[in-house]
Parts: C-alpha cells; sequence; structure tokens
C-alpha cells in the first residue's frame, strides 16, 4: 500500500513560499514571481527538529508600557514547542530560523499555526530524553 503525498528520495518541500523578483520589474515597480526553489541562504533542517521558543523574547512588545489583558487575545507570554525546519542568515549574518509552531487565544478556544523567521537565540533544543538543555 502506498501512501498519497509521500515523496520517496526527494527534498522536503520549503515551509514557506518564496518569491523570486521577476526580469521585469523596475526600480520603481517591482514584480515578483512564485519560486519552486528556496534562495542560496537558505539551509533546510532534515528531518525538522522539536525546538523550544522563548514568544516573551520573539514577540516582545515595549516592557514599559502596561495594558490589561484582553480575554481575546492571543497568548505569547510562554516558551513553546516548535519545529525547526530551516536556517536563513539575516542581513548582519545572525542565523534566523524559521519554525512551526502553535499561538493560543487567552480562554483556551482557538489555536493557530504560524511559521516565522525567529532569531537564534531565543531557540532552544529539546532533548530526546526529556531532560531539557540550553
Amino acid at each position: 500500500m502506498v501512501s498519497q503525498g509521500v515523496r520517496v528520495n526527494q527534498p522536503a518541500q520549503p515551509p514557506c513560499r518564496w518569491w523570486r523578483r521577476d526580469v521585469s520589474s523596475t526600480p520603481t515597480r517591482p514584480v515578483w514571481t512564485p519560486s519552486d526553489v528556496p534562495p542560496p541562504g537558505y539551509r533546510p533542517v532534515e528531518p525538522a527538529q522539536w525546538v523550544w521558543v522563548d514568544l516573551r523574547a520573539a514577540l516582545r512588545r515595549d516592557p514599559f508600557a502596561f495594558h490589561d489583558d484582553a480575554p481575546d487575545g492571543l497568548q505569547y507570554r510562554y516558551e513553546v514547542k516548535g519545529l525547526l525546519r530551516g536556517w536563513m542568515p539575516a542581513v548582519d549574518g545572525a542565523p534566523l530560523g524559521i519554525v512551526s509552531y502553535q499561538l493560543l487565544t487567552a480562554d483556551l478556544e482557538w489555536r493557530t499555526v504560524v511559521t516565522a523567521f525567529v532569531p537564534q537565540h531565543h531557540i532552544r533544543y529539546r532533548a530526546r530524553s526529556g531532560r531539557e538543555f540550553s
């Protein structure tokens, strides 16, 4: 029995859609076309690895502003389990991990899965043994 959608001996699809500047672009009118291949700086993590992402730091807002919590808002004040899918360097050379993770609403009734670039220093690898390390 062959399962549908399983590709053998082929690289995994990039976790996010990439668009490349089209040759018809001008400096004042850029044109972008979807690309099947990621940019040369992208490095996939195969197989993807489970990590912890510190959302408190990655999604930080002004730490000196105080607001009442919105009961229907998204939670981001915790460390979340995520799936590291690849690496891409920032323009300053710092590595950015492409991580898929879920966000929950404050009432825990809704969730969404986000795939986002996260600075390396906000990512912590998860141990297979159940014991965590930094």
